[in-house]
This record gives C-alpha cells, sequence and structure tokens, in this order.
C-alpha cells in the first residue's frame, strides 16, 4: 500500500497506480538481485535478459482488469492478436560493444532463441564480444536447444540480421477436448481448440474451424468475425500483413492467395510431427 500510495500517488486512476506499484515492486526486486550479484563479485560474469510472457489483459472484469493497456495493438492476454503476444525485453551483459549497447530492433523472435545467445555468451565471455558460432548438429547443445539452436539472436545482436527469424507457430491445435471454460469467458465458453497461427515474415495467419467461435467470443475485447474469411475448403481464415497493418485490422487474404496457400501448407507440414 505504501508503494501505491506513495510512490505511484500521480496516477488518478486506482487499477492503473496498482498496476504501477507492481511494476515499481517488480523494479525494487531486480535492483536488488543486480545490488547481490555486484557484491558478490559476479555482475560481471552475468547476461541479464528481461521479457514479458505476454500482453496486459484487455477483458473488463478478469483478473480485476488490473489496470494494463496494449494499446495501439489489438486485444491482450488470452489471444494471439499482437496485442497478446507482443512484448519489448532487453538484454544486459559486460560482452556488448559499445556499438551494442542501446541498439533497438524490431526483429521477430521467439523466448526459444534465448538459448543460442546466453550458449554464445558462454563460449565468449574472455573476448569482449558476442560472436556467432555454429554449433555442430550432432553436438549436445543442438540436442538441448532442439530445432531451435540457429543463432538468430546473436546474429541480430551483431547487426548481421535485421529480420530474425522468418517462422514463428504461435498455436498448432487439433480437435481435442475444450470442456475448459476459457479463464475470461464470463459465460464459461471454451477455448476452441481447432485453428492454428503462424507468423511467416511479414505475414500472420489465423486458420481453422476454431475461429467462428473465437471470433465471437466474450473474452476477446474486440469482436474478429468482419474479418473472417473461407479456404477453398470453407475453413474461416485471417491473413493479416503485419508491417502495413501492425494493429490487425484489415483481411488481406483476397489479396495474397498464393502466401494463404503456402502458410496453410507449413501448418500441415508442422502437424505431420507435431504432439498433438
Amino acid at each position: 500500500d505504501s508503494i501505491v500510495e506513495n510512490r505511484n500517488k500521480h496516477i488518478k486512476d486506482e487499477k492503473k497506480r496498482r498496476y504501477a506499484a507492481m511494476v515499481t515492486h517488480m523494479d525494487d526486486g531486480i535492483g536488488e538481485i543486480s545490488r547481490a550479484l555486484t557484491e558478490k563479485g559476479m555482475w560481471e560474469n552475468t547476461v541479464f535478459i528481461f521479457m514479458s510472457d505476454h500482453g496486459a489483459n484487455s477483458v473488463e472484469g478478469c483478473f480485476d482488469n488490473v489496470g494494463g493497456s496494449n494499446l495501439p495493438f489489438r486485444d491482450g492476454k488470452g489471444t494471439y492478436f499482437e496485442g497478446g503476444i507482443k512484448s519489448a525485453a532487453f538484454v544486459w551483459t559486460p560482452w556488448l560493444s559499445d556499438s551494442q549497447r542501446g541498439a533497438h530492433s524490431s526483429a521477430l523472435l521467439h523466448a526459444v532463441n534465448l538459448p543460442s545467445l546466453l550458449l554464445a555468451a558462454a563460449q565468449d565471455r574472455l573476448s569482449g564480444k558476442l560472436m556467432t558460432h555454429t554449433v555442430s548438429k550432432s553436438s549436445e547443445s543442438t540436442k538441448l536447444l532442439g530445432e531451435d539452436s540457429e543463432d538468430f539472436i546473436v546474429d541480430l545482436v551483431n547487426g548481421e540480421n535485421t529480420r530474425g527469424r522468418e517462422t514463428i507457430v504461435h498455436i498448432l491445435a487439433a480437435k481435442q477436448d475444450t470442456s475448459f471454460p476459457h479463464y475470461c469467458s464470463k459465460a464459461k465458453l471454451p477455448n476452441p481448440a481447432d485453428y492454428a497461427v503462424l507468423r511467416h515474415r511479414n505475414f500472420k495467419l489465423f486458420h481453422g474451424n476454431g475461429l467462428w467461435d473465437i471470433c465471437s467470443s466474450d473474452y476477446i475485447t474486440e469482436s474478429c468475425s468482419d474479418l473472417l474469411s473461407t479456404d477453398s475448403k470453407g475453413i474461416p481464415l485471417i491473413l493479416f500483413e503485419m508491417e502495413e497493418d501492425p494493429f490487425e485490422t484489415k483481411n488481406v487474404a483476397s489479396v495474397f492467395p498464393n502466401v494463404v496457400e503456402k502458410m496453410i501448407k507449413i501448418i500441415e507440414e508442422y502437424k505431420k510431427t507435431a504432439p498433438m
């Protein structure tokens, strides 16, 4: 309460003031960690990664709505629109060069790429900079990191790759038991499982029969029913062109039918090996 009242009193809205208090408290805790590592002589041998796992909840009354906001991005936590999955992050380590410090990037990355950064930092801890290392396909490191052991994030830090990943599978679900209600549904509506969301380069595709229910559900803040179109089999879909439409307002599936076809094929290929 003292943090809320004394350090965030300039914020008039109570929910936002309490949300800010949580951030302030977290910031204090991170400061304690960095000070402890410094006192132990460990801070100069550390890679510090700060990131969020999802966007703020945006459904009124769900978890008391806690005061977060994802604007101007669409929707929030529990959805695969940008407001739900896009988040900020930063990396600090003494092994960054002067030119790397303070650099900003909007490249496409995923949390699963972070181990490659830690591996590179460990290998280069005395070199004064991060360098890309090609890991042998048969090495134990690659077995640990799996398919995502590529040096996306290391190349990005080194300025050798400005786009990051080409493909991210946000969700890949088949028909399954949907009796468990979505946690933000006042009507206890199930979370439809029969759909996929794929990001590939500049495009993001929502595809699957579950979209009929998702787009009209009470646990998204902005209905997407008016955006839906269908493929040749009558399955609903939405295709967004992300650089031109980062706030996901227009379905461009009719403009890029070849992109839709290619991305559906990518989804089908992933389904062949993904556990369902």
